[in-house]
């Protein structure tokens, strides 16, 4: 039976306003460089191996500000290259963008999920890469309070897959890994590593974007489908 549910945080309870995609090319729009909506996806797509590289060299990109603002500023450089842009202020301005809170906002699905679970009476729970002011953004989404356990990279020091992050949200919790269920939206951070954990692991995959990779965990589309899966193990 499962006693807690924990939700990665980026791009599967909230995202940014319209999306990662769209708001890059507003604001590389606002700069004087058009980019194709097709094209900047691509290159958000492009961006992904920073993450999963920096994870297989033992590297953590969100424990604190100076090494976020490295990270993401480098990844911003490879992603204008990518598009053939040439401006080198804009890493710094896409940076500071994705790093406001008030250009975020939350999932349709995500409240109305997290209401219900906490109408079941489950423990609740944040596992996320990001930096602390995770915590102001969720503030100021109005969604904060409704959780059990925070267990942000940016406080704690550890990022998934790193086991650690996951023991200390369940310690946090009370609760064993047989009767956790974390969900987020990628399979390097999150369905995976929980699964390997003995918790139930679940892919979030919104739009299609990980139909080559293969895993023993189920996969959802909506974070209402949670629902129903929570009901199968009953």
């Amino acid at each position: 039976m499962i006693e807690a549910v924990f939700f990665d945080a980026g791009e599967t309870l909230l995202s940014p306003r319209p999306s990662w995609s769209e708001l890059s090319a507003e604001i590389l729009k606002s700069r004087g460089h058009n980019v194709a909506e097709d094209s900047m996806r691509s290159a958000w797509r492009h961006t992904g191996q920073h993450f999963i590289r920096a994870a297989d060299e033992g590297r953590t990109f969100s424990t604190s500000h100076e090494e976020s603002k490295t990270f993401w500023t480098t990844l911003y450089v490879d992603l204008l290259d990518y598009l053939g842009i040439k401006d080198p202020e804009a890493p710094l301005v896409l940076y500071e963008t994705f790093s406001d809170p008030e250009n975020y906002e939350l999932f349709a699905d995500s409240l109305p999920t997290i209401e219900e679970f906490n109408r079941r009476g489950l423990k609740l729970g944040v596992i996320s890469n990001f930096e602390g002011w995770l915590k102001v953004l969720l503030d100021r989404l109005g969604i904060r309070e409704l959780f059990d356990v925070l267990a942000i990279s940016g406080d704690l020091g550890w990022e998934k897959p790193d086991p650690r992050i996951f023991k200390w949200a369940m310690e946090e919790a009370g609760v064993d890994a047989p009767r956790s269920l974390h969900v987020g939206d990628s399979p390097h951070f999150d369905a995976a590593p929980a699964s390997a954990m003995g918790m139930h692991g679940v892919l979030l995959d919104r739009h299609d974007r990980w139909t080559d990779v293969e895993g023993d965990y189920p996969r959802v589309s909506t974070l209402g489908e949670l629902i129903d899966l929570v009901d199968g193990l009953g």
